[in-house]
């Protein structure tokens, strides 16, 4: 079959320039005129100045600004990749190291923000040019061209592609000023060859036009009618002369409202203030209710949640991942046309056509995630990321941490040489750098974890009753040491177990008998909630009871509280039992930890108690509203009330994590060479893997944190209820 090289009969109905079908267009497509370009883009100019539009543009635009935009160099060969992402002001996936020629380049960031106009006038423009520099074009600039200054967009009537634009009204329409293969072209929604695209507005011309309308008559009668109209009337029996009542009109016309105004009404006549009589027309709501047409046409009908009379919270969720679909959808079309319109002409300048070109990709669409410590922690603990040097000085960067010093060398008991641990390949007697990632030993028996020593049970159980013990096992490169075996201090672990477990218990034992008149609000709210959805008589609003934001923010107040108390206490505990070893360290807790923990607890207990209270409403769904709502309450009530089970579990796991926390940042202070070791006796019932942990000396924080990484073992079978520690080794 042989390829057509050519297009005929071919007629383009959406080409404005096209007679035959230019109505087609004007009544099919856009019913409008002054919404055809380019009487368009001053209406859309007017349109997005309006208070409730801006706020909708600002939402879509700061959600496509604020995603990650990088180059992906899957495919390419390097150097193609650095030329491509130095001309558009890219970084590239993976690693990246940036060149002085982005500097000189496009700022990607400003070229973004110039074509998110698209989101208001349905289309951006911007003209490429290259400098040639050491034998290769280089992408000097993408200028942009406003969508004001484009008088005619010309289009091929056979393809309906892109032939050019002009922004010279006299100029020869037949030949357009800029050249389609100098510009880069961003048409949103486009249909056809129509290449001013469809704004974000277009949906609420309707709406915003009769809100200008309703706006300004609503702002007369307010003025108007406000004050009241004085009037002044003839006393009945009187008979005035037409220059009395001439009179009198002036007076009424010259009455003012004011702290002193006043006014002499002539003889036979009586002043009064009439307002109106009747009611004006509900002007605010309707006004509400074109703006909510507004916020539904652009799908942000989550920001009018608390506006509606029906609204539901539970809906949040899905109208949100609606518009992050809209999102996405809007950000890969930019990320397409910048691929095909910008990376691919500055390949085809340098390598010619055959070259595979480096995509522009982009991540985190309106859902972009902060990296917090525990997103770390549980990023780490879960196998999903490890640590290198290279995320150890991100996070050292982002919370503004002091640089790592060169390690001191590690305290021992007086009189006791430390044997110095060899690795593959190192000369002896050299010093080993202690940051160095340590190489896993092959041979026989050595642990698979480096930083972990597995001490036998029967010195295990001795270290715990002496202040001064006997330490084997291993050193990190998997070499038996030389000489006799290493006496290091240890602290005692059976006094600090008590202390954290009889502490942990007096916080949790105060937090459940507060608990009932915290969970009041919260009680009360769900009881209510079920009454409204039984009396509605719809029981698919049963499972959308929810907690408010505000109820639940007061309960993360209360459990951080308590929370904090408890880290500070067991923070001055370490540091009590550090100064009984001679050293000083800083008792000082961050309390952004407990704060997220307690905020995430009280969330859950919040869905715990929601859940509860719609299996409760469901089961004696069809009874009257006010026996649903006793017996949610009921439920709720017994919940508060217990002393086992979901409310003790959660706020066990946040007392825990406060400990942790606590504990933690006195122990970041340890000294260089300070050993740790995991304590599982205040469990009660042990799992398997809590007592196959118990004991294990790490030989570095790092490293216990990664089997300690929040509040207990990582792999306890209890999860939150897990009580195991990390104790130093001082």
């Amino acid at each position: 079959m042989t390829a057509p090289t050519k297009v005929s009969g071919y007629v383009d109905p959406y080409r404005l320039g096209n007679d035959t079908f230019a109505g087609i267009y004007l009544d099919v497509l856009e019913h409008v005129p002054d919404l055809t370009f380019p009487m368009s883009i001053p209406v859309f100019a007017k349109m997005r100045r309006d208070p409730k539009l801006s706020s909708i543009i600002s939402g879509w635009v700061l959600n496509l600004t604020r995603a990650q935009w990088q180059l992906d160099p899957e495919g390419c060969r390097p150097a193609v990749v650095k030329h491509v992402a130095d001309g558009m002001g890219l970084a590239i996936k993976g690693k990246d190291k940036p060149g002085a020629a982005r500097l000189r380049g496009v700022s990607w960031g400003d070229h973004l923000r110039a074509v998110t106009r698209m989101v208001s006038f349905g289309f951006s423009a911007f003209e490429l040019e290259a400098e040639i520099v050491g034998g290769k074009a280089r992408l000097a600039g993408l200028w942009d061209r406003p969508q004001w200054t484009i008088s005619h967009i010309h289009t091929d009537g056979k393809t309906g592609l892109l032939t050019g634009a002009t922004q010279d009204q006299a100029s020869d329409l037949k030949n357009p000023q800029m050249r389609a293969k100098n510009l880069v072209w961003y048409a949103r929604d486009r249909e056809g060859s129509n290449w001013a695209g469809t704004s974000l507005l277009r949906p609420s011309y309707a709406s915003w036009l009769i809100k200008e309308e309703v706006r300004r008559a609503y702002a007369v009668a307010n003025v108007r009618w406000s004050a009241g109209v004085p009037v002044l009337e003839p006393i009945p029996g009187t008979n005035p002369t037409q220059a009395q009542m001439a009179e009198a009109a002036q007076v009424a016309q010259a009455a003012r409202a004011g702290i002193s105004a006043g006014a002499a009404t002539p003889p036979g006549f009586v002043m009064k203030i009439l307002g109106i009589s009747g009611g004006l027309p509900q002007s605010q709501e309707f006004l509400r209710w074109l703006d909510q047409q507004c916020a539904a046409s652009a799908l942000m009908n989550a920001f009018e949640l608390g506006e509606t009379p029906n609204g539901s919270r539970a809906l949040g969720t899905a109208f949100m991942d609606a518009l992050h679909l809209a999102l996405e959808s809007e950000a890969e079309l930019i990320a397409d046309v910048a691929t095909r319109q910008i990376a691919a002409r500055i390949v085809d300048w340098n390598y010619g056509e055959d070259e595979p070109v480096p995509r522009v990709v982009v991540s985190g669409v309106g859902s972009r995630r902060e990296v917090t410590a525990e997103s770390l922690q549980l990023l780490l603990s879960s196998g999903a990321m490890s640590a290198d040097p290279g995320l150890e000085a991100w996070v050292r960067r982002e919370y503004r941490l002091p640089e790592r010093e060169q390690p001191a060398q590690p305290v021992v008991a007086p009189g006791v040489d430390l044997p110095t641990p060899q690795t593959p390949g190192q000369t002896p007697g050299e010093v080993p750098d202690l940051n160095a990632v340590p190489v896993p030993a092959t041979a026989p028996g050595v642990p698979d974890e480096p930083d972990a020593i597995d001490i036998p049970p029967d010195v295990a159980a001795r270290q715990a009753d002496l202040d001064w013990g006997l330490f084997g096992g291993k050193t990190d490169g998997g070499q038996e040491p030389a000489g006799e075996p290493v006496t290091v201090q240890a602290a005692k672990a059976d006094t600090a177990a008590e202390n954290l477990q009889q502490q942990w218990e007096d916080a949790k034992a105060g937090l459940l008998k507060r608990w009932p008149a915290i969970a009041g609000p919260m009680v009360d709210e769900l009881t209510e909630q079920a009454r409204d959805a039984a009396e509605h008589g719809d029981v698919s609003l049963l499972g959308q009871l929810a907690v408010s934001a505000g109820v639940i923010a007061a309960q993360a107040t209360v459990l951080d509280t308590a929370g904090s108390k408890l880290a500070r206490t067991a923070a001055a505990d370490v540091v009590a039992e550090a100064a009984g070893h001679g050293l000083n360290l800083d008792g000082n807790v961050t309390a952004d930890t407990v704060r997220d923990t307690a905020t995430a607890v009280a969330h859950i207990i919040a869905a715990g108690y929601a859940s509860g209270a719609g299996r409760a409403a469901l089961q004696l769904a069809g009874s009257p509203p006010g026996e649903i709502a006793d017996a949610v309450g009921e439920h709720l009530n017994g919940l508060s009330a217990t002393e086992k089970g979901m409310v003790a579990d959660h706020l066990g796991a946040l007392l825990s994590a406060a400990q942790h926390a606590g504990r933690l940042s006195v122990l970041e202070q340890a000294p260089q060479g300070t050993r740790f070791q995991a304590n599982e006796i205040n469990d009660r019932s042990r799992c398997e893997a809590c007592a196959d942990v118990s004991g294990r000396v790490y030989t570095t924080l790092r490293a216990a944190i990664g089997d300690y990484p929040h509040n207990g073992f990582r792999s306890c079978a209890g999860r939150g209820r897990c009580r195991g520690f990390i104790a130093p080794m001082w």
